[in-house]
């Protein structure tokens, strides 16, 4: 049947629905969690259900439940299940090229050259391709998982929400404006993974709530900010963790939130300058930023990588 009425919340954003049916006295104003395709009534969780429900859904209610094993199926079709599923395949190969089982957890410097890491010095000289390789390339197991999770916890209901071709390019574009500051910024750096293309999704639903926020009520902005918070937790253990490549992380999230901004501006209203200005704003300070930078690696071709 129709969904019930209200406004449906996910980990990663806000959908309003119109009032098409009544739910045990809930109007248009209640807010419904989206649980890994069970329907929950905000009002029925506890307290501490509800940061729960924001962080991992599946773990509200019965996990193996027919809706949801169908529903887990369902998100093998969606572009973060698949580039996921590309990820832990590629990993696999990393593992079976270094030729020793102990790459599982700690995957050989030469081994990411080879299939793609990030180099400063062969990027300045030609090997562009290497701004986005490194996307799906991981360094250890535990590397190649959490960054999974993560982008499943909340990637898949963006993409829900905002519709797979618009996720893809996010996705994609953050990874690899990321890998540029990181060329800019950290240039002796061997650098992998997907965390650019995360935080660049993080940066988009930022953009996302800001322009929604004026159409919120207080519950809808509580469980945003609370979905933004615990997203921001995750942030931090990535980002000051050893090793972490910064320059990535705040490349991914400048090119998010932007993109955000340029996609979204129609949320700001009508009578606001940004709704008409936005997208050209927006897709040309991109658009700027990645030719001086591809400007600037064409003129230091020895900028770069020192091996050992």
């Amino acid at each position: 049947g129709p969904p019930p009425a209200g406004n449906y919340t996910t980990a990663g954003g806000y959908t309003p629905i119109p009032d098409q049916q009544s739910m045990g006295g809930l109007g248009a104003g209640d807010v419904f969690i989206d649980c890994c395709g069970e329907t929950v009534p905000a009002s029925s969780l506890s307290p501490w259900q509800l940061p729960l429900a924001m962080c991992c859904p599946c773990c509200i209610g019965d996990p193996c439940s027919e809706n949801r094993r169908n529903w887990y199926l369902a998100q093998l079709k969606t572009f973060i299940g698949i580039i996921s599923v590309v990820e832990l395949c590629i990993f696999m190969g990393e593992v079976y090229l270094s030729g020793t089982w102990s790459a599982m957890l700690a995957v050989p410097t030469d081994t990411l050259i080879k299939m793609g890491g990030k180099v400063a010095v062969l990027i300045t000289a030609g090997e562009y391709w290497r701004l986005v390789t490194p996307i799906v390339l991981h360094a250890g197991i535990m590397h190649c998982v959490i960054n999974i999770f993560v982008q499943c916890m909340f990637g898949i209901q963006l993409e829900r929400e905002w519709g797979s071709s618009q996720v893809a390019l996010i996705y994609l574009a953050g990874g690899i404006y990321g890998n540029i500051l990181s060329v800019l910024f950290s240039p002796g750096a061997v650098s992998i993974g997907c965390s650019g293309s995360i935080f660049g999704l993080f940066g988009a639903q930022v953009a996302f709530i800001l322009g929604m926020w004026k159409n919120m009520g207080d519950l809808q902005k509580k469980m945003l900010t609370m979905s933004l918070g615990i997203s921001a937790c995750f942030i931090c253990i990535f980002s000051f963790s050893v090793g972490v490549d910064m320059s990535a992380h705040l490349g991914g999230f400048l090119c998010g939130i932007v993109i955000g901004l340029g996609y979204f501006s129609h949320l700001w209203g009508e009578s606001h300058w940004w709704s008409h200005h936005g997208k050209v704003i927006a897709y040309g300070t991109l658009a700027t930023t990645t030719l001086i930078a591809l400007v600037y690696f064409w003129h230091n071709p020895e900028l770069g990588y020192k091996g050992d």
